[in-house]
């Protein structure tokens, strides 16, 4: 079996297509805090999500291909603001709240991803990723044919991060903030491809590796959440485990961020098969340092 038929549908067949767009933030609205409005976001969201799935039920993994309806929420600049600083307080308050993460990524995130997506576009192999979009699901990777591949592969190295973790490729959350479909698409592409860092780096998701690997993103991508991820995550931190973190895993993740090849240039599905050692020294990747 040949790595591309493990991935049997692209992105263009999940994703859909929108043309709302989200005018630019230039100024915050102190005041749309302290209205009561603004704490009611997300029961706002959950409601506006029954009635998505109402419109258009769910399909069964390998259906048809969805009807070209829009996902994407169509904000008011005074609304994206808010929501932005709504997500960003509560992110901030709780950093496991991984959905105000990802709304926070989304809003903030333009600029960066613009600059993911020409980096992208300057890369034969980021043009193609563009062109047939990958998703990483489990309707889409064959896990079980991964774990019967050699020891030494990425493809194995991936499939058992997944099972000793308890992790699921179908967890990561849909983008629905970013009004642009090319844009959109590179924010999916970068939430996915998550995981296949972890393995890559061989850091394990704990906080000390999680913000190591945040820092690398950051340099890597530009996306200013990853900087508040990596920020707020050291609060959690003890004296001798930040005094080790930065000591360490810091300079390791500037070194990988920048010097190495571009993570979102990778094919990573069509790596699968190959020498997992080969490939970190194909990509310039370091393993992150034991401590």
């Amino acid at each position: 079996m040949t790595m591309r038929s493990i991935v049997v549908r692209t992105g263009k067949e999940l994703l859909t297509k929108s043309t709302n767009t989200i005018g630019p933030a230039h100024r915050i609205i102190n005041a749309a805090m302290s209205s009561s409005s603004s704490f009611t976001f997300e029961g706002e969201m959950q409601q506006q999500q029954q009635q998505q799935q109402q419109k258009n039920p769910p399909e069964p993994f390998y259906g048809s291909p969805r009807p070209k309806h829009s996902t994407v929420s169509s904000m008011s600049t005074i609304q994206s603001l808010s929501l932005a600083a709504y997500s960003a307080t509560k992110a901030f308050m709780d950093p496991e709240r991984h959905d105000m993460v990802a709304t926070l990524s989304e809003l903030t995130g333009h600029v960066a991803l613009q600059n993911m997506y020409d980096s992208m576009m300057s890369s034969k192999t980021g043009q193609r990723i563009l062109t047939e979009r990958p998703i990483v699901s489990k309707a889409t990777i064959d896990i079980q044919t991964l774990e019967q591949m050699d020891k030494n592969t990425f493809g194995y190295a991936y499939a058992m991060f997944l099972k000793k973790n308890g992790f699921d490729p179908d967890m990561r959350a849909d983008v629905k903030y970013v009004s642009h479909e090319e844009l959109r698409y590179v924010m999916l592409r970068y939430r996915q491809s998550h995981d296949y860092y972890h393995v890559i780096t061989d850091l394990p998701p704990t906080v000390p590796g999680e913000l190591a690997l945040k820092y690398a993103e950051l340099f890597q991508t530009g996306l200013p959440v990853c900087a508040l991820s990596a920020t707020v995550g050291s609060l959690k931190l003890g004296e001798e485990e930040r005094r080790i973190w930065y000591d360490a895993y810091l300079p390791w993740a500037v070194k990988v961020g920048k010097e190495g090849k571009k993570w979102m240039n990778i094919y990573w599905e069509e790596e699968f098969d190959q020498d997992l050692e080969g490939l970190r020294k194909r990509i310039g990747v370091d393993i992150a340092p034991k401590v």
